[in-house]
């Protein structure tokens, strides 16, 4: 029987609880602000050249630019004031707006088997099935001028509205779906190598939630098809309930290489890509007595890894060991 835990979270600069507070002022960020996080658990058992297990996981994966975060800053500071708020283009500064975030909460079962195509060569195939809620998926565009702004905006969600703070009327969400995990493992003498493709062309059916549409366009007095001018508001939108979304999984990418220069000591080093944001990882693992440690290094983060290894147990994490920081990671592995 095996447990495992593990805590990812890659960001460039883009705190991961930043949708969660309330602004007092724009956060510090980037022109192209991109975060990965996933939380994961299971617990697996092996029976018949097969792993059977259960899993729970929170994924989150968000990409906004900067007119996005300025927008955001008016729009979760007080939405009602924003739909009003025609004279915002000369508050924001002049950028294109691009936003897009998923994210959601999920657990189901899995089922995972290893093939040996040939020697030294492994390639393994999971499938998980996934019972989800706690669905946000939202996709946001623009662009703000010396005379206007306009943009627009849809919001999936099935609770809690972070925008507007809207009670949905849809009747109780539901979101059932799969993922495919793909992995290649190759490990020959003292050489080892590891690339593993996750959630490929994965997706959850969602039933029973809700979409929240605005549109925004600050120049409200324009000229109709009768040659005479008209008035509209700046910002007009509106609510569905109980729809049915299909949202898309989060795919990335993992990589590692591992060579064993003696049996007390081997270095290598691992690489990880999520859509905009990849990191690669250094390290060297070293034999003292009855214990392994790892020490790593991650570049893109300036980030420090400790390992430890004892048996079927196994504990790694960042020294930036926190919610609110730019890089998180830490993993646990019992065998039993």
């Amino acid at each position: 029987m095996n447990f495992r835990a593990s805590i990812d979270a890659q960001s460039n600069k883009l705190p991961f609880n930043i949708f969660d507070q309330e602004w007092q002022e724009i956060p510090p960020h980037e022109r192209s602000n991109d975060a990965f996080g996933q939380v994961y658990s299971d617990f697996y058992v092996d029976y018949d050249g097969f792993k059977i297990g259960v899993f729970g996981e929170k994924v989150a994966q968000i990409h906004i630019n900067e007119g996005f975060f300025q927008t955001w800053f008016y729009a979760q500071k007080d939405f009602v004031s924003l739909l009003f708020n025609k004279d915002i283009y000369k508050t924001i500064p002049q950028n294109p707006i691009d936003g897009q975030a998923t994210s959601f909460s999920s657990y189901g079962l899995y089922l995972q088997k290893v093939f040996q195509p040939a020697k030294s060569h492994f390639l393994s195939l999971k499938v998980k099935i996934h019972n989800a809620d706690n669905l946000h998926d939202i996709k946001a565009d623009g662009y703000t001028n010396d005379t206007k702004f306009v943009g627009s905006f849809d919001y999936y969600y099935s609770q809690d509205n972070l925008i507007s703070k809207e009670e949905t009327k849809s009747s109780t969400p539901k979101g059932i779906g799969y993922g495919i995990d793909i992995e290649y493992l190759y490990h020959q003498d003292k050489w080892y190598f590891y690339l593993g493709g996750y959630n490929l062309g994965s997706y959850i059916y969602w039933k029973n939630v809700t979409l929240m549409h605005y549109d925004f366009n600050s120049q409200t007095i324009y000229k109709g098809e009768d040659g005479f001018n008209h008035a509209r508001p700046f910002g007009q939108g509106y609510y569905k309930y109980n729809l049915s979304f299909k949202q898309k999984l989060p795919e990335y990418y993992k990589s590692s290489i591992n060579y064993e220069m003696k049996d007390s000591l081997s270095i290598g080093t691992n690489i990880k890509l999520y859509e905009n944001l990849y990191t690669t990882e250094p390290y060297i693992n070293a034999k003292l007595y009855f214990l392994r440690y790892k020490l790593g290094y991650q570049i893109q983060d300036k980030t420090l890894l400790f390992g430890l290894y004892y048996k079927y147990f196994n504990l790694e994490v960042s020294n930036k060991f926190g919610p609110s920081n730019d890089a998180l990671q830490a993993q646990l592995r019992v065998s039993f």
